[in-house]
């Protein structure tokens, strides 16, 4: 299984370039600790820290750091022409963890209310969609870092979530695409408890530039795109055979390995006609 993930790695990072556009000046950064499940059939959570960045124009950007950093060694590498099986032992030096999140999610971008989502696999896919879900609003008001917080839940694309936003903290966004209640969405969960969010840090006046990578993307429909992103994880060499590169992955001794063994994927959303609102 080691062999096969690293090989994912690999394949899934080669074609990164870090070439960038700027969309937004930075003003607020939110940061989350994130616990996910990784297979639908485990219970298991894996830890992973996503940061939202805020811009002045409302343009925001959803993003794991941990694979953000990994990408950043996987620019340096391809720059000086070095070996991308150098990664992991890059990865291990500087004490990167692994993350599954390999989402970039910009809100109110291109337009105001709309969501742009950049999802690396074997290749970029992009798509773009209408932000936002319809809340309703129940009791259980907390405190979340020293914020008064109001509690929502919500049916959205197959979960149901609970949320808990900061009323004093007017941002109408929050972790992964949660977001459109009147504050800063703090804490979040499904109703599985397979995906959880809670807001550990919170910075004023960042500064600096929000961009979004600039490289060579198959822009899909959201239906279309998950539909692929799930096929790959099902089967990432025949996605590979279908682009005419040839692939195949063995386990420890030597075996190939049966990709029908490989427990299914977790999903943070499904876009099946039923689950699709």
């Amino acid at each position: 299984m080691k062999k096969l993930f690293l090989s994912l790695l690999l394949c899934s990072l080669v074609s990164i370039s870090q070439a960038q556009t700027v969309i937004d000046t930075l003003a607020y950064r939110f940061i989350y600790d994130v616990q996910a499940k990784t297979f639908e059939n485990n219970y298991m959570l894996s830890p992973d820290e996503h940061w939202l960045d805020i811009g002045k124009k409302g343009v925001s950007n959803y993003y794991s750091i941990w694979k953000d950093k990994i990408f950043c060694i996987m620019d340096s590498l391809n720059r000086i022409g070095a070996d991308f099986s150098d990664v992991s032992r890059i990865r291990y030096e500087q004490g990167i963890e692994s993350s599954q999140f390999n989402y970039y999610i910009y809100k109110n971008y291109p337009l105001h209310n709309r969501q742009t989502v950049d999802y690396h696999s074997m290749e970029c896919l992009q798509y773009e969609e209408t932000m936002g879900q319809d809340w309703e609003f129940v009791e259980g008001d907390t405190i979340i870092l020293e914020h008064p917080c109001q509690k929502a839940i919500c049916q959205y694309h197959g979960r149901t979530w609970t949320a808990f936003y900061a009323t004093d903290i007017p941002i109408s966004d929050g972790p992964w695409k949660l977001c459109g209640l009147p504050g800063l969405i703090l804490r979040a969960y499904d109703h599985s408890n397979s995906f959880i969010f809670n807001c550990v840090g919170i910075y004023q006046n960042v500064g600096g530039a929000m961009t979004m990578m600039n490289e060579k993307r198959r822009i899909l429909k959201p239906e279309q795109a998950h539909k692929l992103i799930e096929q790959i994880d099902s089967d990432p060499f025949a996605y590979l055979r279908s682009q005419g590169i040839s692939g195949q992955s063995f386990d420890e001794k030597g075996r190939p390995l049966d990709l029908s063994k490989v427990p299914k994927r977790a999903y943070y959303e499904s876009y099946s006609e039923e689950d699709k609102k």
